[in-house]
């Protein structure tokens, strides 16, 4: 992987977003990756160009949120708000959940890395937590044995009423070592700001430096802009401006920070003591009620791109296989919409994240409760429709179109 292809997957993925969200003529032409408001998007359970392989509700830990699979394909490593589970998927047809720690119920996990032996999940204070009670942060666990993950150490950031760690990323510097990139509430700053933790001694991880945009260290004197908000922000919309570090992607020396309507900023992370911006790309989430559920813009991407095709998760609008062969002409080459979550009494199906392995199969993830954890193949020909069985545990794939060789 170069780090011409990694920059253009950032871009791209970018890309979709606005081309989907807030520019439909950009090219002089409507849109053909969801389609425009008079084209049919698949409803829930609706699938094409996807066959499914396994699903599994990770034994009733189903608010499946980020995760990470093993370079080896044997291990999916999965955040599960409540924790983490390890699942066994050496056979993709049967995936096994081996192990699973839990959080302290004052706090949830959505994100989870691993590096090496190194697992990290992150610590968020639950806001239905009305005694404010939690410490947040990260912790630290040694995975040699999956099946018996052991905690070595916890790095705190912030504590309640400060909802502390969403996003974080792993990333290790051939000469610097092992470092996280976390995106945490701070005393004396306003929203989410970048922190950059030395993990080279796992038992006690420090801070090595920060960095924040213009306006948010409110304990320094600066001044928030007007309009901002922090936190929320899914609701309100333009003209408010939601102001507060999201998730972090690093490739080489260089950091990509997702900063809500902030958009995409750059740093150069040569020396991680001293972050530098580069340059910011701005935009704006817009969600048109498309259906029950209504969260209809991109959550994540494959963020290592292999080859033309990017796979993605749009939450309510599932997971679409987008070809970019040509980067001004992204396309649909399938997707896959989950069924209706009917556990848990839902309305809607969901897509949080995406993953395709060195080995072809599509690692995807559910974290509305009901969801769950899939593994797939991208198949081109295949047309279904995805259905729960009668005990809501599992489910059943009805292909009205199959491959013709």
């Amino acid at each position: 992987m170069t780090s011409t292809l990694f920059s253009r997957s950032v871009r791209i993925g970018f890309l979709l977003v606005s081309i989907v969200t807030a520019v439909p003529s950009v090219f002089g032409q409507s849109p053909n990756i969801l389609g425009g408001a008079k084209e049919r998007q698949p409803s829930y359970g609706e699938m094409e160009n996807f066959t499914i392989l396994s699903y599994t509700d990770l034994d009733g830990w189903d608010q499946a949120a980020e995760f990470r699979v093993s370079k080896d394909g044997k291990h999916a490593y999965i955040s599960n708000y409540q924790g983490f589970s390890i699942v066994d998927v050496s056979d993709p047809s049967k995936p096994r959940v081996i192990s699973q720690v839990k959080n302290d119920p004052s706090v949830q996990s959505q994100y989870i890395d691993v590096l090496g032996n190194l697992l990290v999940v992150n610590q968020e204070g639950l806001r239905s937590d009305t005694n404010k009670t939690w410490t947040s942060g990260i912790r630290l666990f040694d995975i040699s044995d999956p099946a018996k993950p052991r905690e070595t150490g916890f790095f705190k950031t912030d504590v309640a009423p400060n909802r502390g760690v969403h996003g974080f990323w792993l990333h290790e510097d051939p000469k610097q070592g092992k470092f996280a990139f976390v995106a945490t509430t701070l005393e004396g700053y306003f929203g989410a700001i970048l922190m950059i933790v030395d993990l080279n001694n796992p038992a006690s991880p420090k801070e090595v430096s920060r960095w924040w945009f213009p306006g948010q260290h409110t304990a320094g004197g600066e001044k928030v802009g007007e309009n901002w908000i922090d936190d929320g922000g899914l609701r309100d919309g333009l003209p408010k401006i939601w102001v507060s570090l999201h998730d972090i992607t690093t490739y080489k020396d260089r950091a990509y920070l997702a900063y809500r309507d902030q958009g995409v900023i750059i740093l150069d992370i040569s020396d991680m003591r001293k972050p530098t911006k580069i340059s910011r790309l701005p935009a704006n989430r817009f969600c048109p009620p498309d259906r029950p559920g209504r969260r209809f813009g991109i959550h994540d991407i494959e963020r290592m791109v292999k080859g033309n095709i990017v796979f993605s998760a749009w939450e309510n609008s599932g997971f679409w296989a987008i070809d970019i062969s040509d980067p001004y002409r992204p396309k649909s080459v399938g997707h896959f919409v989950p069924p209706v979550f009917r556990r848990v009494n839902s309305d809607a199906g969901h897509a949080d994240d995406v993953f395709v392995h060195e080995n072809g199969l599509v690692f995807a993830s559910s974290s509305d409760p009901g969801g769950g954890f899939w593994i797939m193949r991208h198949t081109p020909g295949v047309k279904g429709t995805v259905e729960w069985t009668p005990d809501n545990k599992n489910v059943t794939v009805k292909y009205d179109k199959r491959p013709e060789n």
